[in-house]
């Protein structure tokens, strides 16, 4: 398990967020079409990823 998991939000967007697991870095968002920025997977996307590893 990594030793610590940071999220924090991404300047100058309105949903996207910097998540630090470990050595590992993530950015999560929601699609345009609910009003991010589509960089990245929503949370029912890691959420689904977490639940197949």
């Amino acid at each position: 398990m990594d030793p610590y998991v940071i999220v924090r939000s991404m300047p100058g967007e309105r949903f996207a967020q910097i998540i630090n697991a470990g050595k590992h870095r993530l950015i999560a968002d929601k699609e345009a079409s609910f009003g991010g920025s589509d960089l990245g997977p929503g949370p029912y996307g890691f959420l689904l990823a977490a639940l197949g590893a």
